[in-house]
């Protein structure tokens, strides 16, 4: 299989470059930086903002994955610009380019369940349910996020696609920043935490487990559309971030959280239905936090 991947070094690209490494696909990958975590057949070094991509080689490819973006890590304080051209602009550019030039693969993109919004209620949002909501949108990732889903929901498409929308992802290649990498760090070295309430819920799935989702999908040959992974466990922040301590065998501080205020508080219930993906695939994820944690390393 000849796959070309459009974006390198984030979590989900590096992920997805190991997969076809394992599996022996031909890899292209198309980016400013050549990837660090896995090999590759080509790197085309482009700066998606504002260079253009050869159509003529990119339509060869049997399946093309866009996996870059911007927003989702709002330490970064990425511009709405950025956000709104990376997260909507280039796909549906690059999507209707290939449309163009003839591509006869498959494209896949992703979304968010940021998507859903400012939600209260204790419920799994199918993907009709997610492309309907009116919840408020806090930011300006969110917003991008649906503008795209609601491209892809509306679309009539010549070659086959899929729009996968995904939960909170993780794995130890994942951005220190981030809630697990930053958590366990601090165990392993005794720092301060600090944390909002912490009573947010979201859904967690380890990233082979999206991955093998993805190809999956591609072995059984679903038809074109949008789909939820639903993820694995759901938890709050302060469940995860406890559950984190009492696998390492060490004791919680008592004033962890209530230190901090985010913009992301209003999104108490972020869950997806994704029963619809299920039924359709050969794969079901059921990698737990518990079964990982060990592998993320920490060196100062």
């Amino acid at each position: 299989m000849k796959v070309s991947l459009i974006g390198t070094n984030g979590l989900l690209s590096s992920s997805i470059g190991l997969y076809c490494n394992s599996n022996g696909h031909d890899l292209n990958v198309y980016g400013r930086s050549a990837p660090i975590h896995h090999s590759f057949n080509r790197h085309i070094k482009i700066n998606l903002l504002d260079e253009v991509i050869d159509y003529t080689a990119l339509v060869k490819s049997d399946v093309i994955i866009y996996s870059a973006g911007a927003g989702i890590q709002a330490n970064l304080n990425q511009g709405a610009d950025v956000i709104f051209e990376l997260n909507v602009n280039v796909p549906i550019k690059i999507y209707n380019a290939l449309k163009l030039n003839g591509f006869e693969g498959i494209f896949i993109s992703f979304g968010s369940y940021f998507e859903i919004g400012e939600n209260l209620d204790d419920k799994r949002f199918s993907e009709g349910d997610l492309l309907t909501s009116q919840l408020v949108a806090p930011n300006d990732y969110t917003v991008s996020k649906r503008l795209l889903t609601r491209f892809f929901s509306s679309t009539i498409s010549p070659f086959k696609f899929y729009h996968f929308i995904l939960p909170t992802i993780y794995g130890e290649n994942e951005s220190a920043n981030r809630l697990i990498p930053y958590t366990l760090k601090a165990i392993a070295y005794n720092d301060d935490l600090g944390f909002t309430s912490g009573d947010q819920v979201r859904q967690y799935i380890y990233i082979e487990d999206v991955v093998e989702v993805i190809f999956s999908a591609l072995r059984s040959d679903i038809i074109s559309g949008i789909y939820n992974i639903e993820g694995v466990e759901e938890l709050t922040v302060r469940e995860l971030v406890s559950k984190l301590f009492e696998l390492n065998s060490v004791d919680l501080p008592q004033d962890t959280f209530g230190k901090l205020a985010r913009k992301d508080v209003g999104m108490k219930m972020l869950k997806l239905d994704g029963n619809k993906l299920q039924k359709s695939i050969d794969y079901q994820p059921r990698t737990q936090i518990a079964d990982v944690f060990k592998k993320y390393d920490f060196k100062r």
